[in-house]
């Protein structure tokens, strides 16, 4: 209570002060300072000290005068420029402006400056003002002209459109606005500029002579052509490259397109191009939309070119004729859209060909190209038959022959060539050296014998028997050929080469026979006797083969069947095959050469008899689906009858077995001594200690070693069967450095440019896989003498298991 009846003292002798004229000598400017600030840490009033601290002012007065300030300056002030005005702490300025605005709806605080609304209005009338002299003003211009944000000048000039700005703001890119006189202005020129042109022109040159903006060019004009007020299309859109093009100009470009069509029946892409058209091909496809069009590479052919043509050619094959369809092609088109025009044609006739690629011919025309050479083809046949003898001497193919087995036998090592001297062909595998080619398709060399054959050295080459610029010049003297072009001759010669050559070469041949059918029945006895001898030696090893099978398991057996069926079964099958090839005169190869293609085109070219039945048959059993040993044994032995080879098959007795095995075993011992390489050697040894142990020769290729290993478990040591599967291990990894190191050479190749870290890196690695095969090579030379010995001094005595 004390303090506040002083504070009632205080505030009365204030007072007095103030109405006092006197009172300059009774308070002093300190004591007025203090009583303020005494007054303000009691809350009891709230001031604002100016800058320089001389005077104070109640916010209410700061509120006055900072109003009172923007009216004079005309709605828009600084908030830096008050604080200089009012000299007031700028803090206090922003606090109180703050309060104005929030409280005040027609107050905006924008960067800094305070704007009343009749500033606004004021700028907007000045910038109508702008708008109605110019036509048109960018709002990024205006932004820069009056220092505020081209958010709140957009929004205020918006708000004003049609009221005190009038305007109207430009739909396509709503910085610009302008009158409606200056849009009908515009509106005008583009009219102007556009209703007069004939041709197309670029829009940007329009553009560019008028002087107006792009987006309302483009606003204007599509404006203009939906009204109808102009008569074309825009071609490439709304950018600066498109065109205008007049409806008149399309109009003559479609009247001549239709008129020259229908006169002619095509339309050519060059004078399209020269009508301004650009994609020819889309236009003629959309303008003669539901018409049978071609396009060609210079033009477009229509359904009435098209069928005249087809006439043509129908009428040429019905005639057993020819025609070249060029000169029935408008001039414009070249060859390659004659023989597209062609090709199409062809798609639905039968027995017809094209030469040249525009030529039409039907097949009776060339087969008629073949009846002027039936003279000379017998003519010249029987010159050759008769004065060149030794093309066809019995003897000189049989040295041939002879020369062929030889070395046959030797890549056999007597395995089935031998007849009754025995012997395996365990000589095929003499080549399974190679390992596994890249990509995992390696196979045995064995496999491999079919595609030897494919390139066969002792292959009967058929004899010339005119070039092919003969045959033409030949043609060229008959009338019906007279009037061909030489290219047109030329191809048909090349299609009758090799048929008349082979014709020529079976004609001189079957002369030759003739003339030699008459032989002594003695020759012709040796001649069976012969063959009687190979095909009876070749069916004793298949069946002994055969009993070896059925020391294996199931799997193992198909693949050992296939092997068999595909090495001497099928050279017993070509040796017959070839026997009644000549008995009906047609030339044959050497059998060795024959593969299961040959085959099919000999038994193709036999006459219909049982024996080509039969033949037909054992073929089937070799090459078909159900490959069978049971049938091909079958067919083989009724072949080997009365009424067909006449060969007669007896039934190995024990001792010739005995002998045939012996045979068989030296021979592979024989190859096994001379052999350096593991993976025959392993091959070799397990064949030999089969028979060894079990008495059966097995004839198997190089992949079923493993089942050879794991059948031998049954009959060697153990001591002796680690051997043979440590040698397989080493062969294994043999194959498997080969192919690795064939994969880092194409790796090298492809990577030269790798940096030189890799480089080193992939040295350090190759010398590690060197060492490794060293190490390979190493055991290679340590176990194949081990196995050797193996093989060659085993005796059945010393199996430890039976």
């Amino acid at each position: 209570m004390a303090d506040w009846e002083e504070i009632k003292r205080l505030a009365a002798d204030f007072q007095r002060a103030q109405l006092s004229t006197s009172v300059q000598r009774l308070l002093s400017e300190r004591n007025c300072i203090e009583i303020v600030q005494h007054l303000q840490k009691l809350n009891l009033i709230n001031v604002v000290y100016t800058i320089d601290g001389r005077e104070y002012l109640t916010p209410h007065e700061l509120h006055k005068e900072i109003l009172e300030e923007l009216a004079v300056h005309g709605g828009k002030i600084n908030v830096v420029e008050l604080q200089q005005l009012l000299n007031v702490d700028l803090h206090h300025i922003e606090t109180v402006v703050t309060q104005i605005v929030k409280s005040q709806q027609n107050l905006n605080l924008v960067l800094g400056q305070l704007i009343d609304k009749s500033y606004l209005d004021n700028l907007a009338e000045s910038i109508n003002d702008q708008l109605q002299k110019n036509g048109q003003l960018f709002i990024s211009e205006l932004t820069k002209a009056y220092d505020l944000p081209s958010d709140f000048l957009s929004d205020a000039i918006f708000a004003r459109l049609g009221k005190i700005i009038k305007g109207q703001v430009d739909a396509q890119d709503r910085n610009i606005i302008f009158t409606r006189a200056f849009v009908a202005r515009r509106q005008a020129k583009i009219r102007g500029a556009l209703s007069a042109l004939t041709k197309p022109v670029t829009l940007m040159s329009i553009m560019n002579s008028l002087n107006i903006q792009e987006n309302m060019f483009f606003g204007i004009l599509d404006e203009l052509i939906k009204s109808k007020r102009l008569a074309g299309t825009i071609v490439g859109g709304h950018h600066e490259r498109s065109q205008y093009v007049p409806d008149i100009y399309t109009r003559s470009q479609n009247e001549y397109v239709d008129c020259f069509y229908k006169q002619n029946g095509y339309l050519e892409y060059d004078a399209l191009s020269r009508l301004g058209i650009t994609d020819c091909k889309s236009y003629i496809q959309k303008r003669l939309k539901g018409e049978p069009l071609l396009m060609l590479s210079s033009c477009c052919i229509g359904k009435a070119i098209r069928e005249s043509i087809e006439a043509e050619v129908d009428e040429a094959l019905s005639t057993a004729s020819w025609v070249d369809i060029v000169h029935l092609l408008p001039s414009i088109c070249d060859d390659a859209d004659a023989a597209k025009l062609l090709s199409t044609i062809m798609k639905t006739k039968n027995n017809a060909h094209v030469l040249c690629e525009t030529i039409a011919v039907s097949e009776s025309f060339i087969s008629s190209s073949k009846q002027p050479f039936d003279s000379l083809l017998s003519s010249k046949a029987k010159h050759v038959a008769v004065s060149d003898p030794a093309a066809f001497n019995p003897a000189t193919s049989t040295k041939k022959e002879d020369a062929m087995e030889e070395r046959k036998e030797q890549r056999r090592k007597k395995a089935a060539g031998g007849g009754k001297g025995g012997g395996g062909t365990q000589g095929r595998e003499g080549k399974t050296k190679s390992t596994k080619k890249k990509g995992g398709r390696g196979r045995d060399q064995d496999e491999d014998d079919d595609d030897e054959a494919s390139a066969p050295k002792g292959k009967v080459v058929d004899m010339e028997f005119m070039s092919i610029e003969l045959l033409a010049d030949e043609l060229k003297k008959v009338d019906k050929f007279s009037e061909c072009p030489d290219s047109m001759l030329e191809e048909i010669s090349a299609k009758l080469y090799r048929p008349l050559n082979k014709e020529f070469t079976e004609m001189a041949k079957s002369i030759f026979l003739e003339s030699q059918g008459s032989g002594t029945s003695a020759a012709r006895k040796k001649t069976h006797s012969q063959l009687s001898d190979k095909i009876v030696g070749l069916w004793t090893n298949a069946k002994l083969f055969e009993k070896g099978l059925k020391l294996f398991p199931d799997e193992a057996q198909v693949a050992l069947s296939k092997h068999l069926l595909h090495t001497v079964c099928s050279d017993i099958a070509n040796l017959m095959l070839n026997s009644v090839a000549m008995d009906n005169m047609i030339s044959v190869q050497d059998e060795s050469s024959i593969t299961a293609a040959i085959r099919q085109k000999l038994l193709n070219r036999l006459p219909d008899s049982k024996t080509k039945d039969y033949l037909t048959k054992l073929n089937l059993s070799l090459t078909g689906k159900a490959e069978s040993l049971e049938d091909f044994f079958e067919q083989m032995e009724v072949l080997c009858g009365s009424e067909h080879l006449e060969i007669a098959l007896k039934k190995v007795d024990k001792k010739k077995e005995r002998q045939l095995s012996f045979g068989h075993r030296q021979a592979l011992a024989e190859q096994l001594r001379a052999e350096g390489d593991l993976a025959l050697g392993l091959h070799l040894a397990c064949v030999i200690l089969l028979q060894v142990f079990t008495g059966a020769m097995v004839h198997a290729p190089g992949r079923c070693v493993p089942h050879l290993v794991a059948l031998l478990k049954k009959h060697v040591t153990e001591e002796q069967h680690a051997l043979l599967i440590r040698a397989q291990e080493a062969v294994i990894k043999q194959m498997k450095q080969s192919e690795g190191s064939v994969e880092k050479e194409e790796v090298k190749v492809e990577a030269k440019e790798e940096v030189k870290e890799e480089a080193k890196e992939e040295g350090e690695e190759e010398a590690k896989e060197e060492g490794e095969g060293e190490e390979v090579v190493g055991q290679q030379e340590d176990l194949l003498p081990i196995i050797k010995d193996l093989a060659l001094n085993a005796r059945k005595s010393n199996n430890n298991q039976d």
